[in-house]
């Protein structure tokens, strides 16, 4: 059995298993489920033969169009129960979609399964993080109010999510590739409701709505591709692109847009964040919203110079414009919520370039973002459940109670934020990419000055938060609080890989080791010296006024955004994806 089959079919096995088990039972075989699809991952990178092909029997064809039909009836019912209008329209719209794609025939085939380097590379990211964030998961929903099934439901449910996304960066079938994508819609909608109140039950129906977006442009993809290239595989329709005939490749990236929650969708992943913790994680680093750069590294082959351009302009302005608007949010887990939709317009643009320089950027990228946003996401999960804070400008004194989150937390952002972690090499890379690129074509230049607003805009915004981290409040008891080893164990493998990650740009050249050893030595020091020397005897009080207790409060530095900002923004992102369409129409 192929290592690839392995990693879909075993995790399929491996919710059936946990989803029976009592709690010790279904914690030991969970743990030992995640080393075993971890070492499956990290040996393909040392036995992989690229590429791996494989033709899929027809029993396959007809139980995935199965499938597929009862994915479209589901979400039109979801749509009939709850009365809302979006999901049922778009759920009627896919089933029409689809049935005429069913009555066309394709005639050029090929393999159903196509395994390459970046395939690998994602299988990395899915079941290591995502592995280590279902460890996580063990003791964070055994504090939620559920039921003995539900819990073990919820846990299950994540494995199912890793089997999808195994699958959906394995395929070249772009039928199954709609499956796969409807499928990673389904799971989301189920965890962000999964609490199942009203603020729960319509964040989950937003998040419905508009990912359907993205399955009708895959449809409508595959009726072009059908019409003009008779295939229905993303190897032969990039094969025998006409540079004059782009829309199949112009609705898959639109698609890729969608599910990477870019402005203007990315309320739906916004409203995910009232989801429990881990759903929050698994989204953002290691499963959902990763399909969209690996969807733009698949097409990037078939991009024209009209439509990269576009592409790029759209991902660096999304990375501008999240990065801006984080800047006015106090909510924890909203501000990392922007810096992932800011960071994916990132390696959405990279991707659309498509030279062998910005994709080692965009993989890097997206390598590194997976292991710092599961890090911050994880110590968010924390701070909520130990410590009941949700806020930044309420952790006042959380360095007085616990120092490791702390630590953790300033680990992740200054692994997004500076040398000698891959992000920073990622976006250094990025700059340098970007500024060729504007001899080829000067509206480059408007990439660059938005990649460059962007970077300076996010490390505002991670200072903002780090500075609030080492405030210590006298005021504040030091009250002992344990932290469960479910919580800190993941959160220090994590750690491990972030270290592993620089151990690799090292021997892959991408930093020197003077490059690599310096930025460290200051990350470990200089907190160092502020807690010896400067605060050593230093706390923050109460501001006094002629001996009496003054009642201002200092809190962070806010950006108000005025709501037709961000109006304009997203009518902005909107005339992008039209012109983009019309583009390769005229």
């Amino acid at each position: 059995m192929t290592t690839y089959t392995l990693l879909i079919a075993a995790p399929l096995f491996f919710a059936l298993v946990v989803m029976v088990s009592g709690v010790v039972i279904r914690n030991i075989f969970a743990i030992a489920f995640v080393i075993g699809l971890s070492f499956l991952s990290i040996s393909n990178i040392f036995v992989f033969h690229a590429p791996t092909e494989t033709i899929l029997p027809h029993f396959f064809h007809n139980l995935f169009i199965l499938l597929d039909g009862m994915v479209l009836l589901f979400f039109l019912w979801q749509g009939v129960k709850t009365k809302n209008s979006l999901v049922k329209i778009f759920a009627l719209f896919q089933i029409v979609l689809y049935v005429v794609v069913l009555l066309l025939s394709p005639t050029l085939i090929s393999n159903d399964v196509l395994i390459d380097e970046i395939s690998s590379v994602m299988y990395l990211i899915i079941n290591i993080v995502g592995g280590i964030i279902i460890v996580y998961a063990l003791k964070y929903i055994e504090s939620e109010e559920f039921s003995r099934a539900k819990k073990n439901g919820f846990i299950a449910m994540l494995f199912f999510f890793l089997s999808v996304m195994n699958f959906i960066v394995s395929t070249n079938n772009i039928e199954i590739f709609f499956l796969l994508f409807e499928l990673t819609t389904l799971c989301s909608y189920i965890l962000i409701g999964y609490r199942g109140d009203e603020m729960s039950v319509l964040n989950a129906q937003k998040a419905l709505w508009m990912n359907q977006i993205g399955g009708v442009a895959i449809l409508v993809a595959l009726i072009f591709s059908i019409l003009q290239y008779k295939t229905v595989y993303f190897d032969v329709l990039i094969a025998n692109i006409d540079a004059f005939y782009l829309l199949p490749i112009v609705f898959l990236a639109i698609a890729a847009f969608v599910k990477g929650a870019s402005i203007p969708f990315d309320k739906w992943l916004l409203g995910a964040m009232i989801a429990p913790t881990p759903v929050s994680a698994i989204l953002h680093s290691a499963t959902m919203v990763k399909i969209a750069p690996y969807l733009m590294l698949k097409l990037a082959p078939a991009m024209s110079g009209f439509v990269s351009l576009t592409i790029t302009l759209l991902g660096t302005f999304v990375f501008f414009a999240a990065s801006l608007l984080a800047l006015g949010k106090d909510y924890f887990k909203e501000i990392l919520g922007y810096s992932t939709i800011a960071l994916l317009g990132l390696m959405m643009a990279l991707a659309a370039i498509g030279t062998p320089e910005a994709i080692v950027a965009c993989l890097t990228l997206i390598v590194f973002h997976a292991i710092s946003k599961a890090l911050l996401f994880l110590q968010a999960g924390i701070l909520e459940k130990s410590f009941h804070l949700k806020y930044v400008n309420d952790i006042d004194g959380l360095i007085n109670n616990s120092p490791l989150v702390v630590f953790f937390i300033i680990v992740g952002f200054a692994s997004l934020t500076i040398p000698p972690f891959g992000a920073f090499i990622a976006k250094f890379m990025a700059i340098e990419t970007i500024a060729s690129e504007i001899i080829k074509n000067p509206l480059y230049v408007f990439a660059l000055i938005f990649l460059a607003l962007g970077s300076a805009f996010l490390t505002l915004l991670y200072f903002k938060v780090v500075t609030k981290l080492f405030v210590k409040d006298v005021e504040t008891k030091t009250v002992d609080i344990k932290i469960s080893k479910f919580y800190t164990i993941p959160s220090y493998l994590l750690l491990i890989l972030l270290v592993v990650g620089i151990y690799i740009s090292f021997e892959l050249e991408l930093l020197s080791s003077l490059e690599i050893i310096v930025p460290l030595f200051l990350v470990a020091i200089v907190p160092l010296l502020f807690a010896l020397i400067l605060f050593k005897k230093a706390d923050r009080v109460k501001e006094y006024n002629c001996g009496e207790k003054d009642d201002i409060q200092l809190n962070m530095y806010y950006f108000h955004m005025p709501s037709v900002i961000k109006k304009d923004i997203a009518i902005i992102a909107v005339v992008g994806m039209c012109i983009l369409i019309l583009g390769v129409l005229l």
